[in-house]
């Protein structure tokens, strides 16, 4: 079998939660093919830091990493128009010299490339949904940009055999935003690699407290992009309150350009219990979640959440909102502890709880390992989609297009 995939972000170039899933799914499918019948991949990508432009991953996969138009934020959906003439150019090329079985899109960036080649060389489409336009903005659709992302979301999975999501709450909003019928969806949820995981000494984590908690303060630790979705102004509102009940407590945020969040904590007048660090690495992400005694995702919008999953894989205890797929991958009480999402109380009141029993917290983390070990990993999610791949390449077999 032959899957053509195209994707936005494919490593080097990671930027968020698709970029991690599709960087992890290539390998995994790839290395399936030791349980059955090969499964050749081409991966087409942009080009960015100076990646080669071919790279063979191993005898059944490639990357193809092509050079795309400039992506301008003032002119966000012109620019990937013009992208995506690009990749149509490029999927043109690799289609007349090879019979692909599938067609795999990820979200609405490549969503035009995937649909145009779908159509004009007669192979069916299987399109990943990350997000939605509209669950980002709590089913508002603030301009004409983000109308038409929500189109071009909508037209993905209107032209798709199957649509996949990473959870049932994705499932439902692909239903009511788009009507896409339920037997059309296939909930496989995100992994987490173990083997990627950097573990870390007793004396790197101790030198990182000593660090981060020079008078043996309690540390919780905020990692992920700066943007209002995130909830992290929910988080740095809750900080008074936790303050109040334990002012032996730091709050450490990891991320890129915290400017505007760390002028939230000057509001709250918290700036002097809170580390902006900035960009880290996966390696200083996971000495982090191993040093701190609870990572916090307050989200307010989540379609899955991996890094929750990073946080559990690291033995970490996770506090998150109940929203979205987070709420599917954290079950209160069991393997973390859930909080209402937009309310800084409900936060107040989790840190409290695992603060007052630390020994409870240390049950759920163990629960969290296990599940991390046996329902979340690629290899278990690398073949729920060759199958998918491989029931929609059957399919098309007795259809007269």
């Amino acid at each position: 079998m032959h899957v053509l995939t195209i994707s936005w972000e494919y490593p080097p170039y990671v930027v968020g939660g698709m970029g991690k899933h599709v960087a992890e799914l290539i390998p995994a499918l790839s290395s399936s093919n030791e349980y059955q019948e090969p499964l050749y991949m081409d991966v087409v990508t942009q080009r960015t830091n100076g990646a080669p432009a071919l790279e063979e991953l191993d005898p059944y996969t490639r990357v193809h990493r092509i050079d795309l138009p400039e992506v301008y934020p003032i002119d966000l959906v012109n620019s990937v128009v013009d992208a995506n003439r690009q990749l149509i150019y490029y999927g043109d090329k690799l289609l007349s010299q090879q019979q692909y079985d599938i067609i795999h899109t990820h979200d609405w960036l490549v969503a035009e490339a995937g649909i145009t080649l779908k159509l004009r060389h007669r192979v069916p489409l299987v399109t990943t949904i990350h997000a939605t336009e509209r669950g980002r903005y709590r089913g508002h659709l603030p301009n004409a940009d983000n109308a038409h992302i929500d189109h071009m979301e909508w037209r993905a999975c209107y032209e798709a055999w199957e649509v996949i999501v990473c959870s049932r709450h994705m499932a439902r909003e692909v239903n009511q935003f788009f009507r896409v019928p339920i037997g059309k969806i296939d909930v496989i949820p995100n992994g987490v690699n173990l083997n990627q995981i950097h573990q870390h000494s007793p004396e790197a984590r101790l030198a990182c407290r000593e660090r981060l908690a020079p008078n043996g303060e309690r540390l919780l630790f905020f990692v992920g992009r700066m943007v209002y979705e995130k909830g992290l102004p929910v988080l740095l509102k809750a900080m008074p309150g936790i303050l109040a009940r334990y002012p032996d407590t730091r709050l450490v945020v990891a991320g890129k350009n915290p400017h505007q969040m760390a002028e939230l904590a000057q509001q709250y007048g918290v700036v002097d219990r809170v580390d902006f660090l900035g960009f880290v690495s996966d390696s200083e992400r996971d000495l982090l979640y191993q040093s701190v005694d609870a990572a916090i995702f307050p989200s307010l919008y989540e379609p899955f959440g991996i890094v929750a999953l990073e946080a559990m894989a690291n033995d970490c205890n996770v506090i998150v909102s109940e929203e979205g797929g987070l709420g599917e991958v954290i079950h209160h009480e069991i393997n973390g502890l859930t909080v209402l999402p937009n309310d800084h109380r409900s936060i107040v009141w989790a840190v409290d709880r695992l603060f007052s029993d630390m020994e409870a917290g240390k049950q759920r983390r163990l629960r969290a390992r296990r599940e991390v070990e046996t329902l979340y990993n690629w290899k278990l999610v690398a073949q729920k989609t060759t199958a998918l791949y491989a029931r929609v390449a059957a399919a098309r077999k007795v259809v007269d297009w």
